[in-house]
């Protein structure tokens, strides 16, 4: 009689750590994980743009720090070749550089242009608004994905420890990344059904005669029922828009 009880316990317990994991993506707490994931995603692109805009800064002031030692150095007659090849070589560096940076700073403030509108696509429950930072973050997960492969055999994953606990760290925090993707996907998709049924819901009545209707109420504007549904007023009798 024990062992019955002690297995359903075991899948009580099993069930309650499943609905406790996915209780940030059920339908009751959706939209509040969506909104604090958007604010979070809104702090990150911000923050990447700073720190891009911020190297940015820096490798035009060394470009131009680098400017003025090659017109010192032919200005001050001690010109040599060796010396000539390297600052070169430093401008070509500095040049490739600053334009990757333009490239990232361009970029970033798409990124963040797009968390934006995800923000406020969540807050106002606008569908239209969530589109582009589902496109963009996918995209840019499947580049990162890409970026981290093909980065496996330089001297990179020292700095993590090995090869294998680079892998492990990396794709970690790619399938976090997707997690979030994961979470404004379905808060979008709930928006398009909720979109749907009201559009269901919405019901046309007939106008009422001339002068029966207050003024904020006229034909532009709409009833609001006591059941929340949305009846358009029209001219028609038989109540068609």
């Amino acid at each position: 009689m024990l062992l019955p009880t002690m297995r359903t316990g075991v899948k009580w317990s099993w069930r309650q750590t499943w609905d406790m994991l996915m209780s940030p993506v059920s339908p009751r707490n959706l939209r509040t994980t969506a909104l604090l994931t958007s604010i979070y995603q809104l702090l990150i692109a911000h923050s990447i743009l700073f720190v891009v805009l911020l190297c940015l800064a820096h490798a035009e002031q060394m470009r131009n720090l680098l400017d003025m030692d090659i017109l010192d150095q032919k200005d001050s007659g001690f010109y040599s070749i060796h010396n000539d090849m390297r600052l070169k070589t430093a401008a070509q560096l500095a040049d490739a550089t600053e334009n990757a940076l333009y490239v990232l700073s361009g970029i970033a403030s798409v990124y963040a242009l797009s968390a934006i509108a995800l923000f406020f696509g969540v807050f106002k429950n606008k569908p239209g608004l969530i589109i582009p930072w589902l496109v963009i973050e996918f995209l840019g997960a499947i580049a990162v994905a890409v970026i981290i492969f093909m980065l496996k055999d330089t001297k990179l994953p020292m700095l993590f420890g090995g090869q294998c606990a680079y892998l492990i760290i990396c794709y970690t925090m790619l399938l976090m990344d997707g997690l979030k993707w994961y979470i404004m996907h379905s808060f979008y998709q709930s928006l398009r059904t909720m979109n749907k049924l009201r559009e269901i819901a919405t019901v046309a009545i007939p106008c009422p005669a001339p002068g029966a209707v207050p003024y904020q109420f006229r034909r532009e504007h709409m009833y609001l029922g006591s059941n929340g549904y949305k009846h358009i007023l029209t001219e028609s009798p038989d109540g068609q828009c």
